[in-house]
């Protein structure tokens, strides 16, 4: 649609129609094909218009921290803060009360890790509009730790991309699109016997569907033990993290506008879940590597980068991995 159809129509009380607003928004909605209908057109301006203002007010705020502009126009630039916690994010989502302890201990740590360069991780995935980070993040610990731990731990040597579909549709202790616990997820792979690969049992859920079970048990590719709950504390994240990459639950809101850099302001409720795949102690400021399930059109590749020395973004409150 045409912008010059609608512009006149964007009363100054929703937002301000300006060359330049007129242009961002344009450009937004050919990178990212957008489309909508006469009467969603001056709505979806407005909330575009505001997340520009949110991203500038973080971009303010990183830095102010020391830090660089990391915030811009993405994907999710045409829903309100809400509206984005609500469908990407788990905003009730509350990390489980379960045993933690210290990390496998490692003899000495790495100034700098990275799993991506080991090839430890599958490619970045894409969750779509259904709340099943927590199931993708304990997919893609299955996968990693799977080729460096499996079978008794020797080294497969395999990395296989598993079925996030089976854990969203079939884990019945969990909430599908509607959010769930890392934790469970590993429960209900060991009671089901394993995982299928993403070939056998392909992602559907994409438009918010968790969808029915599908499983089938003859197609099993990988089975777990359980699981191990690590301690908080950026120290335990860092041990854990020399052993593989591990399954973190974080504080993800500056998320929504987040397009490079490293992010140095965060809020502290936990509502995501992704994986971590590394850190960087060379680097000033030191940084965590995060990889998420936005697809590759965001963030940087799909992944973020978070600096390192404050528990940003909660980012080591709820560390888990698979065990074989």
């Amino acid at each position: 649609m045409k912008l010059a159809i609608f512009a006149a129509g964007v009363v100054a009380a929703q937002a301000t129609v300006t060359p330049e607003l007129t242009a961002k928004f344009s450009e937004f909605m050919t990178k990212y094909n957008k489309s909508y209908s006469e009467d969603e057109i001056a709505s979806k301006m407005t909330i575009f218009a505001r997340n520009l203002e949110i991203a500038n007010e973080r971009n303010k705020e990183n830095i102010l921290a020391g830090g660089e502009s990391v915030h811009g126009i993405t994907m999710f630039m045409d829903l309100t803060p809400e509206e984005f916690k609500a469908t990407y994010l788990m905003p009730n989502y509350k990390p489980m009360d379960i045993e933690r302890g210290a990390p496998e201990p490692v003899k000495e740590l790495a100034g700098s890790k990275d799993w991506r360069t080991a090839k430890a991780v599958t490619a970045v995935k894409d969750q779509g509009r259904c709340g099943s980070c927590w199931a993708f993040s304990a997919t893609e610990a299955i996968e990693s730790y799977y080729m460096l731990k499996g079978n008794n731990g020797n080294s497969t040597g395999t990395l296989m991309n598993l079925s996030a579909q089976q854990i969203t549709s079939c884990d019945k202790n969990d909430g599908g699109c509607n959010g769930g616990f890392t934790e469970t997820a590993y429960e209900y792979v060991h009671k089901a016997g394993g995982i299928e690969t993403e070939a056998n049992y392909p992602y559907t859920s994409t438009t918010g569907k968790t969808g029915t079970c599908k499983f089938d048990s003859s197609k099993v590719a990988v089975k777990v033990a359980g699981y191990k709950g690590v301690s908080a504390g950026e120290s335990n994240l860092k041990t854990a993290l020399n052993s593989g990459p591990a399954s973190i639950c974080l504080a993800a809101d500056a998320f929504q506008t987040y397009t490079g850099g490293i992010l140095k302001k965060c809020t502290t409720q936990v509502d995501h879940c992704v994986q971590a795949v590394g850190y960087d102690d060379t680097s000033s400021p030191p940084y965590w590597i995060v990889r998420n399930s936005w697809s590759t059109g965001w963030g940087e590749k799909g992944y973020i980068r978070i600096a390192q020395g404050s528990d940003l973004c909660k980012i080591s409150s709820d560390i888990t991995y698979p065990t074989f």
